[in-house]
């Protein structure tokens, strides 16, 4: 179902972003916070209409780059 992917990809966002507290992950904290909001906004899920999957590849490739230090191999696999 690609409405519970993005919703996925969203929740390992903000996971994401919860987990950058240094000063020097601030501004990658930021950055990652505007990607989850809006990667789960109501405009961007209209915008997608047919192209829906698609979009969860960019989205599942901009995590995939991020270093998941909180982010295990079970979690994952939910």
């Amino acid at each position: 179902d690609p409405s519970r992917k993005q919703e996925r990809a969203v929740g390992l966002l903000r996971q994401y972003q919860a987990n950058l507290t240094s000063p020097e992950e601030q501004a990658l904290k930021t950055s990652v916070g505007k990607v989850s909001d809006i990667f789960g906004s109501q405009l961007f899920q209209a915008l997608l209409g047919k192209r829906h999957t698609a979009s969860l590849g960019v989205a599942e490739r901009f995590i995939s780059r991020l270093q998941p230090r909180f982010i295990t191999s079970e979690f994952l696999s939910k």
